[in-house]
């Protein structure tokens, strides 16, 4: 499970730097167009605003798998192992729900957005909304296996193991 795991996460930053990368050359485009030919290209903000929506949901679903995000844990180092993995358990369980509860929303709010439309490129805004049911929903699932270490009882933030709670 891991290594499907992991190449979903690789995936996901593949298309994220593909995302940086057309917003890169599509601004570098507007610029040259603007300055050489006194020309703008009206699409090229409804355009970047859709590939930075995606390319921040994609990468922080996949910095929730390698554990890259940031997590505040000076004060959980303090504690005892055992208080140490109640309190992992507890705020992975509370990122869990969260994540499920934003994909749920995430997805009532991406459907109410389909009747409007970007001005310039005339596409529907479901385009940048559906990245948010997309976030939630990868970074719920890469949370299981976290959870799991955590149920073993081993530490997913330092690999250091801890008491199996079974």
């Amino acid at each position: 499970m891991k290594k499907i795991f992991d190449k979903v996460a690789e995936f996901q930053l593949f298309v994220s730097s593909l995302l940086f990368f057309a917003i890169f050359l599509v601004n570098m485009l507007e610029i040259v167009s603007r300055s050489a030919f006194n020309y703008s290209f009206l699409w090229v903000s409804d355009f970047s605003v859709i590939c930075v929506v995606w390319m921040i949901c994609l990468s922080m679903a996949a910095c929730i798998h390698y554990k890259e995000h940031l997590f505040m844990d000076f004060l959980a180092k303090k504690l005892p192992a055992k208080l140490r993995q109640g309190l992992y358990i507890i705020i992975s369980l509370v990122s869990f729900g969260f994540f499920v509860m934003l994909f749920l929303t995430g997805i009532r709010t991406a459907a109410t957005k389909v009747s409007l439309i970007f001005p310039s490129i005339q596409w529907s805004m479901v385009w940048s909304y559906a990245a948010l049911p997309v976030f939630a929903f990868f970074s719920a699932v890469f949370m299981i296996p976290r959870l799991v270490e955590l149920f073993k009882g081993k530490d997913p933030h330092e690999g250091v193991e801890l008491e199996s709670i079974f």
